[in-house]
């Protein structure tokens, strides 16, 4: 008899936030890890039901659909909603065709024990202050960290281009220097060498010498011979 495969994540506390989800075995890149579960609701509903949870108003079960219904992971839901958002994500949400179902979907190779975590890119209608910004604070702590789970607005994504090819360029001088510390010095040429080449230069020029002197030589006798002509 086949044992059965052991899932692909477990439910535990979180550093980040509350419970969290980690692989609880390497999980390669692609693998559909679980479906986001829960009620559909339209929009009108969805605000209607704000703040779901008043000691965490500004942590949403809500997952929207291109459709333009909302999944409200809070009623019904599954694991997938104790995932934690992070600007660095490893996850990511992939739609079905239909637009009706969302699947978690690794981004990459996760090895076991790391924490699941996919971009919640919240989309807000109102005006983005900065008041709002630290309502949906950001704990992640990656380096492009946004500070907000707020999705990117235009600015905010020039900005984050900027950085990171300031920290690209910054990588690949850091490399480059590494490389030229690293190199070999170059050897100084053998002694006997430097001898022999001094030689060659010597005999080069005195060869050189020698023709302007014959030149001149030839030159101070044909004009000595003209002048006796005259």
């Amino acid at each position: 008899m086949v044992a059965p495969r052991q899932p692909w994540h477990v439910v535990k506390p979180s550093q980040l936030h509350g419970n969290g989800v980690f692989a609880n075995r390497d999980i390669p890149a692609g693998t559909r890890i679980l479906q986001y579960a829960g009620k559909r609701l339209t929009p009108e509903q969805a605000d209607a039901l704000f703040p779901v949870n008043p000691d965490a108003p500004y942590h949403p079960f809500f997952f929207s659909l291109s459709s333009g219904k909302i999944i409200d992971g809070g009623q019904g839901g599954n694991d997938s909603r104790w995932i934690n958002h992070s600007c660095a994500p490893n996850c990511e949400g992939h739609e079905n065709s239909d637009g009706t179902r969302v699947y978690i979907v690794a981004m990459r190779d996760i090895p076991a024990g790391e924490e699941l975590l996919y971009d919640y890119s919240l989309v807000i209608d109102d005006e983005i202050t900065e008041e709002l910004k630290q309502n949906y604070r950001c704990l992640c702590g990656a380096p492009q960290c946004r500070g907000t789970m707020i999705a990117p607005q235009p600015a905010d994504e020039r900005r984050q281009a900027a950085a990171d090819e300031l920290r690209q360029a910054a990588a690949e001088l850091e490399a480059e220097m590494e490389h030229a510390r690293n190199a070999p010095l170059e050897e100084d040429a053998p002694a006997g060498e430097d001898k022999k080449k001094g030689k060659k230069d010597k005999k080069s020029k005195k060869k050189k010498d020698g023709r302007k002197d014959k030149k001149a030589a030839k030159k101070d006798k044909k004009d000595k011979k003209e002048n006796k002509k005259k």
